[in-house]
Parts: structure tokens; C-alpha cells; sequence
């Protein structure tokens, strides 16, 4: 009788022991079992996102818009300068662009001359194919590319701060003012408002610049004559010049004898009468 006893103990050990090791039901989430009774929707599911480099983002989410520097540098050998810059003028205007600064000047009675003007960004390879065909060839063409989005970016990231700052310092300033009425501790709370209020206007105006740059492209323009096509100078033949000139050699002349003479005079006669011993 004992050892059925033992037996029946033995026996349900062992199934108290396997049914610990038996996987239990895993329960749903509370939220979804209150939904579920009450007859409530199902929570929404957190939005998916998606890999853009080493970091991620919200599906759907735009990147901020990239903003690049297109600037370049032409040299171009043309016929008639003058004219070549007015039409480049007459092209900048076209494009929707202006024109920066214009500088003409005469080197060895041939006109050259600088313009630098700017074009919507957009614009930027329908201006330098305009341009080329004004010369009779292209000595040289330069491009550079500037890619400021990330500037761009921080200095606005910079700029919202300190605008929560500004107005932190506003709302600080008008508690002093009201609680302790203190001249110093007014002052101090204004200073720190003027720093970060300089601090706002510089980054406005480096974005502003940044935006005006980024939108327009920059092209600088060399004209140099093509000689080929220069008429030759005449040379000018004046009998006054030749005589002018001629006077002024007699009076060279006439100096260095009057010189010589003086230095006889008074160096070479008294060592000439020395008697030599």
C-alpha cells in the first residue's frame, strides 16, 4: 500500500515537472485586448521608414531641398568688343538675369574688356551656349560647383534656436522688469537679448545670401580681340614731334658740355698746374 502511494507522488511530480517545460500561450498586448472587448480599432501601426545613407527617416518624409553654387569663367576671343558686350548684356537680360559689373579699357589701341553676370540657375548651360557663339573661338571655360545644403541646413537649425531664445530673453526681460525692477539685473537681460538679436540678423543675412546665390549662377566673361582681324595702326608722321625732340637732345647736350666745362674749371686746372716733381 505504501509503495503504490510512493508511486502515485512519483507520478504526478513528474507531470507537475513536463508541464513547466510545456511553451505557454503568449498573451496579446493589453491595448489590443481593451480594444478588442470594447470594440474599439486596433491601434495604428507606427509609420515604416526607410534607409537614406547611415541614418533613417519617416517614409514620405522630403529631404530638404539641395541648394548648389553654379558659377563659371569664359575667355573668349572676339571680333569687335564693344559689341560683344552689349549682346552679352542683351543675353543676361534675356535669361531673366542681370548683369554684375562691366569694365572696358584700351591696351595698344585694341579694346578689352571683364563682365560678370548672372543667370537663373536653371538657365545656367543655355547661357554658356549663348555666350560661346559670341567669339570666334573660346580660349578658356572654367566651372566650379558648390554644394552649401549642409550649411544651409545648420545655420537654419542655428536660427530656430535662437529665435526660441530671443523670445525666452523677451519673456525673461518683461518678469524683471516687473518682479525686482532692478537697473543691473534689467541691463543684463538686455545685453544678452542684443548679442542674440545680432546673432539672428547675421545668419538671416548669410541665408539670404546663400538663397540668392544658390538661385542665380555666376558667369564671368573675358573679351579679348581677335588680332587677326585688327586693323593695322597707321603711323602718324608729325615734323613739331621731330622738332620738339630734337630740341630736347640739344638741351641734354648742351647741359652735359656746360657740366663738363664747370668740372675743367674748377677740378681738372688746378690739378693740371700742380708741378710735378
Amino acid at each position: 500500500m505504501k509503495r503504490a502511494a510512493v508511486w502515485w507522488i512519483l507520478l504526478a511530480l513528474l507531470v507537475s515537472a513536463c508541464a513547466a517545460f510545456l511553451p505557454k500561450p503568449r498573451p496579446a498586448p493589453v491595448e489590443r485586448r481593451l480594444a478588442v472587448e470594447e470594440g474599439a480599432e486596433a491601434p495604428a501601426v507606427m509609420p515604416a521608414t526607410e534607409k537614406t545613407g547611415i541614418t533613417e527617416r519617416p517614409a514620405g518624409q522630403t529631404l530638404p531641398q539641395r541648394r548648389i553654387i553654379y558659377e563659371a569663367s569664359l575667355e573668349l576671343v572676339v571680333e569687335d568688343t564693344e559689341r560683344a558686350a552689349r549682346e552679352a548684356t542683351a543675353i543676361a537680360t534675356d535669361l531673366g538675369g542681370y548683369v554684375v559689373s562691366a569694365n572696358l579699357y584700351r591696351v595698344d589701341d585694341q579694346v578689352r574688356g571683364t563682365m560678370t553676370v548672372r543667370v537663373p540657375q536653371e538657365r545656367f548651360e543655355e547661357a554658356l551656349e549663348r555666350f560661346r557663339r559670341l567669339a570666334v573661338r573660346v580660349d578658356r571655360e572654367e566651372r566650379r560647383t558648390q554644394d552649401v545644403t549642409t550649411e544651409y541646413v545648420d545655420l537654419t537649425a542655428r536660427l530656430q534656436n535662437l529665435e526660441a531664445t530671443e523670445a525666452e530673453l523677451r519673456a525673461l526681460l518683461s518678469e524683471v522688469r516687473q518682479r525686482t525692477q532692478r537697473a543691473s539685473d534689467v541691463m543684463e537681460v538686455y545685453r544678452e537679448l542684443t548679442r542674440v538679436r545680432e546673432e539672428i540678423e547675421t545668419l538671416k543675412g548669410r541665408l539670404q545670401m546663400l538663397d540668392q546665390l544658390s538661385a542665380l549662377a555666376t558667369i564671368h566673361l573675358t573679351f579679348i580681340p581677335y588680332e587677326l582681324r585688327q586693323p593695322v595702326p597707321a603711323q602718324r608722321w608729325d615734323p613739331r614731334l621731330t622738332l620738339r625732340r630734337a630740341w630736347g637732345t640739344l638741351v641734354v647736350v648742351g647741359r652735359f658740355l656746360v657740366d663738363a666745362g664747370i668740372y675743367f674749371l674748377v677740378v681738372g686746372i688746378p690739378v693740371l698746374s700742380v708741378p710735378v716733381s
